[in-house]
């Protein structure tokens, strides 16, 4: 019982420490189940020893995952069957980020300890005396829920205790909003979900009522006055929050401050690249399921099939192979039509090499290369869908010792600045354009409750809320002084499709000097819904609930301090 009571030790240390909520009776069955299982008591040791591990490994680990707010899913697992595809360098990182040094020295002297202990002491006793006072403490502090007294006075130590909430959660939400979650989390015991427009329901009726409403959202199709003379340029990039930027300390780069416009709360919806890229693309139509995302769309719902009916021609560009996930395919699948490619991955200096050891185009180089060919044509008209993955984790900088969280904010400042020299060039070029950032998702640089640096299985608001800004880029027109446009509303994809449909439906004069304060007023408001595969985290109320498969409804809890999260601060 050695290693199975320091399973336990552990986990009480954690407790303690309130990086995990023990569930005793859970740990209790376990524990019954051990000791009705001791390989003393049969004849065979080492067999029945064999076998208690192989039966009760799973369900422990799992029951730890569980204790430390980890949620097991179907996603989790295809991110482990990716591991795959990893390079060396990036598994041996994801191997020091989970595992310190501290925690490998820490347990091998608990397990020296407590075997010469259990010379004297017999370890597993005192484990389930101690199992049981935690069921016991936790008993009480339910009766004493029933108390007014008793919880006025508990309110105080408990907003202490949880003074060391999610860096990233703060960065993501700002500190209005996020002490507003601190509230709601100190009357979670209390609370039902509930919605302003579905008074006293649960979050499964608001969750449904809000799909129904996204299902009948269509924005109008683009029907611009005159043969369009400007190009439509969105920038697709992976791994890009606001809490990522406030932790490479980009968040004052002259690319965001010369904008025209920002999304202050953008909600990309997802935390994965393939769902995020369909999400975009399909963003005539109001937000739909997860689930839905892979069935064939309408034709309606296709941003780029209604611009190319709008007399774009369209075109797409990948500073990477697009072979992961086969996410070159879905990305030519939901433009619609032909998309001509025409400049590869691989015909540009490399940026960075990616987390599969491939060769990821520099962004500055790449655009550069699409726009002198762009120049060359005759086309009026180009709509231009670009993805970049400069960013991804595990990307790491050519002839550079450093990781990918290291590199992480000079990756992030480079392709700040290729972004300008971009712009720069299509300004000489005197033509036009309307430029667009869509980040994908974030890429977790802080580490959330329930999920390590760099995972993104829980689309929380640390990995959805994205920055999203753009630019007009035209002959003799000028930024305003003032700086860009923050548009501070709720909103989704169905808010940057009516942009597109407002600016098209402009006449010429009024594109020459637009006014942004009306394209950009009451754009359609969309509720912080996000989904990646089974798992739902939405906002109601001031608060951001999740439901994972297999448990109910629960506010998103405190978060891990993650080694690094000082220097997002």
């Amino acid at each position: 019982m050695l290693l199975w009571n320091l399973y336990f030790l552990i986990k009480f240390g954690l407790h303690f420490a309130g990086q995990l909520t023990l569930s005793p009776l859970w740990n209790l069955a376990l524990f019954a189940l051990l000791l009705a299982t001791n390989p003393a008591a049969f004849q065979n040791r080492r067999l029945m020893a064999l076998l208690r591990y192989v039966l009760f490994v799973g369900p422990a680990t799992a029951l730890l995952l569980h204790e430390l707010g980890l949620v097991v899913s179907l996603a989790l697992v295809d991110q482990i069957r990716a591991l795959f595809g990893f390079s060396v360098d990036y598994l041996l990182e994801l191997t020091k980020r989970t595992i310190q040094p501290w925690m490998l020295w820490g347990a091998l002297a608990a397990f020296m300890l407590i075997r010469v202990l259990d010379r004297y002491f017999r370890i597993s006793t005192w484990v389930g005396v101690g199992l049981l006072a935690v069921l016991a403490m936790q008993t009480a502090e339910l009766a004493n829920q029933d108390k007014p007294d008793a919880v006025a006075q508990a309110k105080e130590p408990l907003a202490q205790a949880r003074e060391n909430l999610s860096p990233a959660e703060l960065l993501a939400l700002g500190q209005v909003d996020f002490q507003k979650l601190r509230v709601a989390r100190d009357q979670e015991s209390s609370t039902k979900l509930r919605d302003n427009t579905n008074e006293g329901v649960g979050p499964g009726a608001v969750l449904q009522g809000f799909f129904d409403k996204q299902q009948a959202l269509v924005t109008a199709a683009f029907a611009p006055p005159l043969a369009p003379d400007f190009d439509v340029i969105v920038l697709q990039i992976c791994s890009l929050s606001w809490a990522d930027m406030q932790y490479a300390k980009q968040s004052q780069h002259p690319a965001l401050r010369q904008a025209d416009f920002i999304f202050e709360n953008f909600n990309s919806a997802t935390s994965y690249s393939g769902p995020a890229a369909i999400r975009l693309l399909r963003g005539q139509c109001g937000q739909a399921r997860h689930d839905d995302l892979y069935k064939s769309p309408s034709d309606s719902c296709m941003l780029f099939e209604q611009l190319r009916n709008a007399g774009f021609d369209v075109e797409m560009g990948l500073n990477h192979d697009g072979k992961f996930q086969d996410f070159s395919k879905l990305v030519r699948s939901n433009l619609g039509g032909n998309a001509l490619q025409s400049i590869a991955h691989n015909e540009v200096p490399a940026g960075v090499l990616a987390f599969d050891g491939s060769q990821v185009g520099r962004d500055g180089d790449y655009l550069r290369a699409w726009w002198n060919k762009r120049t060359q044509k005759e086309s009026a008209a180009v709509a231009y869908y670009y993805n970049s993955i400069t960013l991804h984790d595990g990307n790491r900088l050519p002839n550079s010792k450093l990781n990918s969280l290291n590199s992480y904010p000079l990756r992030l400042e480079r392709l700040f600045n290729d972004l300008q020299s971009v712009l720069g060039e299509i300004r000489r070029s005197d033509r036009k354009a309307l430029v667009v950032v869509v980040p994908e998702h974030g890429a977790g640089l802080s580490g959330e409750y329930g999920q390590l640096v760099g995972l993104r299985e829980l689309p929380t608001p640390a990995i959805t809320k994205v920055p999203v800004f753009g630019y007009w880029v035209a002959p003799g027109y000028k930024p305003a002084s003032t700086g860009p446009i923050n548009i501070k509303q709720s909103v989704s994809y169905t808010a940057l499709s009516e942009l597109f449909s407002r600016w098209l439906a402009q006449n010429a004069e009024q594109q020459r000097q637009p006014s942004w304060p009306v394209l950009l007023s009451d754009l359609p408001s969309t509720r912080f819904v996000s989904q990646q595969g089974n798992i739902t985290v939405m906002e109601s109320q001031g608060a951001y609930w999740i439901k994972a498969p297999g448990a109910a409804w629960k506010m998103l809890g405190p978060v891990q301090v993650a080694s690094g999260s000082e220097a997002a601060r």
